[in-house]
């Protein structure tokens, strides 16, 4: 498995003409991929989604180079949109014909149906088309094909392994599925059954259909390839609910649109009372409010939706001033988007997450601005992290991160830092003291010096870091606010009076 991957890691660097790629595509302390399942509450009977986490695996890195260098090349042959926005925006001039009704076709469980050769080939004929280097080609194939083979899990201890169709979970599994779903409607539009409007949204298909051949359309549609079923649903009422909007159809057979929330939707949203950055509290306004002015509805809907944001606000706790805010703010940009085609350039920012502590991250935040460096806030305080681990967790001597070793006869400790095993690195520590060779561990040097003893036994990590980038400024802050005395000869790799400021609790 490694050896698959290290080989592809230095096949692309040779056909890119990067040798820094092999070094960046290294993923320190590798681990299989760890099944979760996500339940689907809006179905009935409610099933469960099974995602395979991909952190952390041989082939993450490749997978996130692959997919940025594939946004070069957007898929342009096949009959995709963005969003709800963009749909309505292809369907605002639409009439239907006579005997038309407005049906959604959806394929049934897309990513584990989609045959894993058949996708990597309407990969090639994609770049193909896009006239992409052969060099690149075979760099960016290589990549592809290592990735899907790479479909190992681990799933309550035990190893499995995806024997058809792609990866829920891994970044290239939307991309081959779009273009494998795009080359299946240009072949399905050689049949004369094939509707004359057809968008599809990743597996969900807006069309309007011929009442009396809805059954005719939709076994045509599963004939295409044996492992791709579709099912349809027809309009009630001519209404049909497709992504977040309701289509509606007029008298005149022209549609009309308005917001579509499902029957589980209780407009729940961040409390105005709850510890969260402003900004957070008002992103789901912004949202509906991006939607309210940019969907073309009519001016009844638009009412009962800007009434219907009004109420959600009230629910959590907001004020309608909260509200009229926002929306002006998006009116304002609808409207200058509606009389220039100029916007104003953005300047490029870099950005720095940082826990959502008013008392010491409003001060840090003006420093950082300062230096360019604007500040955007996270929780790490959820209900999901605080009730529920979804994956299996990871043996503590099995990740990576800052370690701690104790001394047994006195009260020092060493803290050092790993990219690699924990148990790995404790394992060379003990070697180094067996063999009484001070000059490859600060840890055998104290043994020689005091003949002292190490307790092994204890230990142990003291903060699991993923990010190989984070783990000098975790060892420097844990050295610091050490209240033991430290084996360490060397300072820590960064000092900094900001480390010292406020006790440090490790989570």
């Amino acid at each position: 498995m490694i050896e698959e991957v290290n080989h592809v890691r230095q096949k692309v660097a040779n056909l890119m003409g990067e040798d820094r790629l092999e070094r960046k595509f290294l993923v320190p302390n590798p681990t299989v991929a760890s099944l979760y399942c996500l339940p689907k509450i809006h179905k009935n009977p409610v099933g469960m989604r099974p995602i395979s986490s991909n952190i952390r695996t041989p082939t993450e890195k490749m997978a996130t180079w692959l997919v940025e260098e594939l946004k070069k090349y957007p898929v342009k042959h096949g009959k995709g949109v963005k969003n709800s926005v963009d749909l309505a925006e292809q369907l605002k001039e639409l009439k239907l014909r006579r005997g038309e009704i407005l049906v959604s076709f959806d394929v049934v469980a897309l990513f584990p149906s989609v045959p894993v050769t058949e996708a990597l080939q309407s990969l090639r004929r994609h770049l193909e088309r896009c006239r992409v280097p052969r060099n690149h080609i075979e760099a960016y194939l290589s990549v592809a094909q290592v990735c899907m083979d790479q479909n190992f899990f681990s799933f309550r201890g035990k190893f499995y392994k995806q024997t058809f169709g792609l990866s829920m979970g891994s970044k290239l599994s939307p991309l081959l599925a779009n273009l494998f779903m795009s080359d299946l409607e240009n072949k399905a539009q050689k049949e004369k059954l094939f509707p004359r409007v057809w968008w599809r949204y990743v597996d969900d298909v807006f069309a309007p259909v011929k009442e009396r051949y809805v059954d005719q359309t939709l076994a045509m549609l599963n004939s295409q390839y044996e492992t791709i079923k579709f099912t349809v649903e027809k309009e009630v009422e001519g209404k049909l609910p497709f992504l977040d909007l309701l289509i509606t159809k007029n008298e005149d057979n022209s549609l009309k649109f308005g917001i579509y929330r499902k029957p589980t939707s209780t407009d729940r949203y961040i409390t105005s009372d709850s510890n969260h950055f402003g900004a957070q509290k008002q992103a789901a306004f912004h949202s509906m409010a991006h939607r309210l002015y940019n969907v073309p509805m009519e001016s009844v809907e638009f009412k009962e939706e800007q009434e219907r944001i009004y109420a959600a606000a009230e629910v959590n706790g907001y004020g309608r001033t909260f509200v009229e805010k926002i929306l002006q703010k998006h009116k304002r940009k609808k409207h200058r988007q509606n009389i220039t085609t100029l916007e104003p350039g953005a300047e490029e920012t870099k950005r720095i997450s940082l826990p959502f502590y008013p008392k010491v991250t409003n001060q840090i935040k003006t420093t950082l601005r300062q230096h360019g460096l604007h500040v955007v806030h996270r929780s790490d305080n959820t209900l999901r992290e605080l009730l529920c681990n979804l994956k299996d967790k990871v043996p503590p001597d099995e990740q990576s991160g800052i370690y701690q070793i104790p001394c047994r006869d006195c009260s020092a400790v060493y803290i050092g830092q790993t990219r690699r095993k924990i148990k790995t690195r404790i394992k060379e520590h003990k070697n180094a003291v067996d063999a009484n060779k001070p000059n490859e561990s600060s840890v055998a040097v104290h043994t020689s010096n005091n003949n002292h003893n190490i307790n092994w036994e204890e230990a142990k990590l003291i903060k699991s870091v993923q990010k190989i980038s984070h783990l000098n400024a975790w060892e420097s802050m844990i050295i610091t606010n050490s209240k033991e005395p430290l084996m360490n000869e060397d300072d820590p790799p960064i000092v900094s009076c900001l480390f010292g400021l406020t006790d440090l609790t490790i989570q």
